[in-house]
């Protein structure tokens, strides 16, 4: 018992007296974390021009149906977009881990151009299905490849102002995109909204090649085969399950993804038939929605430091529950529309809140060598649950009140955030995960000074190489090495 209790006094003494708290604007000394983020917010503004754009053409191309059918055709989208993280999630995650991941992410951001422009000839809704899943097959090797990026371009004590940085950059996407996308698309119309979304993934491809870092896997390249796909899938999941913080994580997350999975398809239907709400308006929600998020990835990056982030996570869960609250009480409250701007407002803390601490805390606690395939098994864990909370939300549509819907989800995601903060208490989980980063920091700190140690002998004999070539260059009748003559 003294022993836990001086680790722990150990801990969080090294937590509070750390070297120095990381400046988050050093960050943006370096060119290649810089394109990389600065391509992801060119990208992520983008696409939600394409998010908006897709929902109305979506509800055009159903305009002959009952509010019913429209919302089923709708919340299908969302199927059609989850299969792809459900079937190719671990998949790419092993990949990732096998190939150079700068030319997966550029590879990934040509073929979402290309999936972009192509909409430009959808004229049914079964080609935005055909859409949605070719960009989310795309997606599902971006994402692992960008994670397991980040620990390569910056230091372990820069991981959460970098991850912040980044929803930084999400945020103000999701501040900027929707609000211009609404106004462009109601003036000129959908095209505009494609041709935009296309043109952010060339320019994102674009600054991903200046990247100079080498961001190849730690092992070498192996003969990609079924077997060793299987092997690492098998891993994959091993690892995953097999470590008591992420498995935690995993449930937890999922089963809010399953309550909430629900509202995506559902809300847009909700909003237009409900209260009348098109895409100008939408898309100032869309935008609205991002401020608190931003505000609170600004606060995280500046910080740099956050000791409890489980804790934190599962706070965010109980907001999430407040946010659904006021969307689902809107039709009965007075002036609903502002219930609604209220709920929308939240949506962004929620988004932050969650995946900045969960991001650092998989960096910080996985080795780079797997950080591609946990990544994987998680997104494809999530996605199975959001594929079947898009599918209950389906069927439920039109057999219950959406409004409804949204105030049993309240209820039982408050419920879980509360028994999530009772686990972390019992299990100890946060003195666990604090203990395991300080183990990764020790391990790459060593690992960096061997690198360092080994680079100065190379140098070392580099230049006495040098200088014995100079000695015999100066004096070419000298023998090149002395003799008893």
């Amino acid at each position: 018992m003294k022993k836990n209790k001086q680790a722990e006094t150990e801990i969080q003494n090294d937590l509070q007296a750390e070297e120095k708290k990381p400046n988050p604007l050093t960050l943006l000394r370096s060119w290649n974390f810089s394109a990389l983020f600065l391509g992801g917010f060119i990208s992520n503004v983008g696409s939600y021009f394409t998010s908006v754009a897709i929902i109305f053409l979506g509800l055009v191309f159903t305009s002959g149906l009952s509010e019913s059918e429209a919302t089923r055709a709708i919340a299908l989208m969302t199927t059609f977009t989850l299969l792809p993280m459900l079937i190719l999630g671990p998949i790419a995650g092993v990949l990732v881990d096998k190939f150079d991941r700068k030319k997966v992410m550029v590879i990934a951001d040509v073929l979402g151009a290309v999936a972009a422009f192509g909409l430009i000839l959808a004229t049914q809704m079964w080609h935005i299905y055909l859409f949605a899943i070719f960009n989310s097959s795309v997606r599902q090797f971006f994402y692992p490849a960008k994670t397991a990026s980040i620990p390569k371009l910056v230091k372990q004590d820069q991981l959460l102002s970098a991850n912040g940085f980044i929803q930084t950059t999400s945020q103000l996407s999701r501040l900027i995109g929707p609000l211009l996308a609404g106004f462009l698309i109601a003036a000129v119309g959908f095209d505009i909204a494609f041709i935009v979304d296309g043109c952010s993934y060339i320019l994102s491809a674009i600054l991903l090649l200046t990247i100079r870092a080498n961001l190849k896997p730690e092992q070498a390249e192996e003969k990609i085969t079924i077997r060793s796909v299987g092997t690492g899938l098998k891993e994959g999941f091993k690892l995953a399950f097999g470590d008591k913080i992420i498995t935690f994580v995993i449930i937890l997350f999922s089963f809010t993804i399953l309550m909430i999975g629900m509202v995506d398809p559902l809300i847009v239907p909700y909003m237009s038939f409900e209260f009348g709400i098109g895409e100008e308006q939408f898309g100032m929600m869309m935008s609205f929605a991002a401020i608190s998020g931003l505000i609170l990835a600004i606060v995280i990056s500046i910080k740099g430091q956050m000791k409890r982030k489980l804790t934190f996570m599962t706070v965010t869960i109980l907001i999430a529950s407040f946010c659904l609250a006021f969307l689902g009480l809107a039709p009965l409250l007075p002036g609903g529309v502002a219930w609604i701007w209220a709920g929308m407002i939240l949506v962004g803390m929620i988004n932050v809140g969650f995946n900045l601490p969960f991001a650092t805390l998989l960096q910080r606690i996985v080795p780079n060598k797997d950080l591609g395939k946990i990544s994987g098994v998680i997104d494809t864990v999530i996605t199975a649950a959001s594929v079947t909370a898009s599918g209950i939300a389906a069927a439920l549509a039109g057999v219950i009140s959406t409004s409804w819907i949204f105030i049993i989800l309240t209820i039982a995601i408050a419920a879980g955030g509360i028994v999530g903060l009772v686990v972390i208490k019992f299990m100890n989980l946060e003195q666990i995960a604090q203990l395991r980063e300080e183990k990764m920091k020790a391990i790459k700190e060593r690992e960096e000074e061997e690198k360092k140690s080994k680079e100065r002998i190379v140098d070392f004999d580099e230049q006495v190489q040098l200088t014995l070539d100079e000695i015999r260059s100066e004096d070419p009748l000298q023998a090149p090495y002395p003799t008893l003559d």
